[in-house]
């Protein structure tokens, strides 16, 4: 079986004698499709690695011969949206797509690649970026990508982002095709593969594929090795011959503890504000000061004193923003929701009402902890694993995925040391990790229930940055 994708409007840097390819009939006679067309064989095989070699060989392959458009595997635009084509110069591809779709789907391409704007796109003689140029190679090939991905989307995965930049790229501009050495394993994931009783051995950690090694990695990123050990949101996968032990707990069992191991129902419904002040270290060991004022109407801000210089960051329920100095930035789409991961403060109490297909997943180990996992919807395009501690009942991790036109956007929160504040259980240890940083909090002041003034989470009256 094999994917078409025509090429009528070639990529001019692909050699016009491709133009003419030609594929063979049943019989064996050479002959010339209805519609010039590069035929990229992709077929299905059963195994998910297996498959997702072959796709990744299929691409390689059709992105020396597949330019610009394929046309039949663009979905419709929706009757009467607004376009991106309409607000943006020379969008040729993501014409389906619109404007809020588009720059999510760009935040996408950064993060898929590990790159940021500059990676596709040029700056002009002012040094502002000149979105609309074709002067970057790379944006030439992302343009020749985006109909490949779609049309194997769109033939074996029913349109569904399964096949994404990230399946390949893996967070490199350029995907390496060279495998990770394999690397010690961790006791988590050396204690996951011990034999349990009446459940068969674990196989040996060797011929299988390199075993994997080091710290949990934060969502969306690959484990040393290779990543056989590790599980979903990182966590550690369950061995034995006959596969996980099921979940016997139910949903409101396990929020049910939650509730009572934080402190009671009671309790936290009185939570009105909280202010916690500490450090915060980022992706780049640099160390500074904060302050996190959030409240339980879902408001948040951060304030920290730098490296390397003084910023803010807000939502103030509604709409994102950050400051440094007098630049303001204002946040949309996946970004802005991404922000307000952080107002977590009435997080506890809204999980049964506010999160739709509520389900307990499996049994795994974080750092030492056996957890259940509870994965829910938290609203439309954004999707959330809870990870509880089966013997305490806290929360130890959030896993949240961010959807975007193209894949999805991963965004990792821990949470650790666990002390009483006013009879509440508060975490003094919360790691924040996305798509492209990192934020380690370590507080050492937790206060409740004090006045904070909601002016403080509007977007501070200044020029926002261009």
């Amino acid at each position: 079986m094999g994917i078409r994708v025509p090429v009528t409007s070639l990529n001019p840097r692909v050699p016009a004698s491709l133009a003419g390819h030609r594929r063979r009939s049943a019989g064996g006679r050479r002959e010339l499709p209805d519609k010039e067309a590069v035929i990229v064989h992709a077929r299905p095989i059963p195994h998910p690695a297996s498959r997702t070699s072959a796709v990744c060989l299929a691409l390689s392959v059709a992105a020396i011969a597949v330019a610009a458009v394929a046309a039949q595997a663009q979905p419709a635009p929706a009757p009467n949206a607004a376009q991106a084509a309409g607000t943006y110069k020379n969008v040729q591809i993501l014409k389906d797509l619109s404007p809020a779709q588009l720059r999510d789907t760009m935040v996408y391409f950064a993060a898929a690649m590990g790159g940021n704007c500059s990676s596709c796109h040029v700056r002009d003689a002012d040094g502002e970026f000149a979105y609309e140029k074709d002067d970057n190679d790379h944006k030439t090939i992302a343009r020749s990508m985006i109909p490949i991905t779609r049309a194997i989307n769109a033939q074996h995965y029913k349109d569904e982002a399964r096949v994404t930049c990230a399946t390949c790229h893996q967070g490199r501009l350029e995907p390496s095709p060279v495998l990770q050495v394999s690397q010690p394993m961790t006791a988590d994931q050396l204690a996951a593969r011990a034999p349990q009783p009446g459940r068969g051995g674990a196989g040996a950690p060797g011929a299988g594929g390199p075993p994997a090694g080091g710290a949990p990695p934060a969502a969306g990123q690959r484990p040393a090795g290779g990543g056989r050990a590790q599980g979903p949101g990182g966590q550690a996968a369950p061995g034995g011959g006959r596969g996980p032990q099921r979940p016997t707990e139910t949903v409101d069992q396990v929020l049910d503890k939650y509730l009572q191991a934080l402190g009671g129902s009671d309790t936290l419904a009185t939570l009105k504000t909280r202010t916690r002040k500490g450090t915060m270290t980022n992706r780049g060991s640099q160390t500074a000061t904060v302050v996190v004022e959030d409240t339980s109407a879902g408001q948040v801000r951060t304030s920290i004193e730098g490296p390397p210089a003084p910023s803010t960051r807000g939502f103030d329920g509604k709409s994102a923003w950050s400051q440094t100095g007098q630049r303001v930035r204002d946040y949309e789409g996946v970004e802005a929701t991404n922000m307000s991961l952080a107002a977590d403060l009435a997080l506890p109490t809204a999980i049964k009402g506010s999160y739709t297909a509520l389900g307990v997943q499996n049994y795994g180990r974080i750092a030492g902890h056996q957890v259940i996992t509870v994965q829910g919807r938290r609203a439309a395009g954004v999707t959330e694993q809870l990870m509880f501690d089966r013997e305490s009942g806290l929360l130890v991790r959030r896993v949240i995925r961010l959807s975007t036109p193209m894949g999805e956007l991963p965004v990792q929160i821990d949470y650790n040391d666990y002390r009483s504040v006013d009879g509440v259980q508060t975490p003094f240890d919360v790691r924040i990790a996305d798509w492209e940083s990192v934020s380690a909090f370590t507080f050492t002041e937790v206060t409740v229930n004090q006045p904070i003034d909601a002016a403080r989470f509007a977007r501070p009256a200044a020029q926002p940055a261009r």
